[in-house]
């Protein structure tokens, strides 16, 4: 099973934070496959993943730069099928925002940050759980490039996580 399969039954905001980071990495090799043939999947130890799966990976990949193509994605946006789930969780955070009073007491301790973090996107982000999509995204990415998140930040995130690992937990049991 891929990575991806994986994720998208066991933990779907683990995997929505994932197809970010694959659309990300997509660009970055120009949405060329030998390029991620190349540099991604041929770097894979046999031992993690034998030919049969790099083959299943590469045809992988290939599909989500064909859609990526399709949906004219080449330099931003996420995939279509991605922001339906996205549409989904928020559709559900609604719904526990009521029903819910763990979800409820969660959601609420995150909500100054979540207020902010749609306030500082100047319009970009409308979707409470967009935005902790965004923020544990970002972290993610700040990481890789090596920067140093500051701790008021790294406390809004956290609630973001906060929500999203509950939400996705309620998610899951509604499948």
């Amino acid at each position: 099973m891929l990575l991806a399969e994986k994720k998208k039954q066991e933990n779907i905001s683990e995997y929505i934070i994932y197809m970010y980071q694959t659309e990300v990495l997509i660009r970055n090799f120009d949405l060329d496959i030998d390029k991620i043939k190349t540099h991604v999947v041929n770097k894979i130890p046999s031992e993690s993943l034998n030919a049969a799966g790099k083959e299943k990976l590469l045809t992988w990949y290939q599909d989500a730069i064909n859609n990526m193509v399709q949906e004219k994605l080449e330099k931003e946006g996420h995939l279509l099928e991605v922001q339906e789930i996205v549409r989904q969780l928020s559709d559900l955070s609604l719904s526990l925002q009521i029903n819910d009073e763990d979800y409820r007491a969660v959601f609420n301790a995150a909500r100054p940050f979540i207020r902010s973090s749609i306030q500082a996107s100047d319009g970009l982000i409308n979707d409470p759980i967009q935005a902790c999509l965004n923020g544990v995204f970002g972290l993610l990415m700040s990481r890789m490039h090596g920067l140093e998140v500051p701790s008021d930040l790294m406390e809004a995130i956290e609630h973001f996580g906060n929500v999203l690992s509950l939400l996705s937990y309620h998610y899951g049991n509604s499948k």
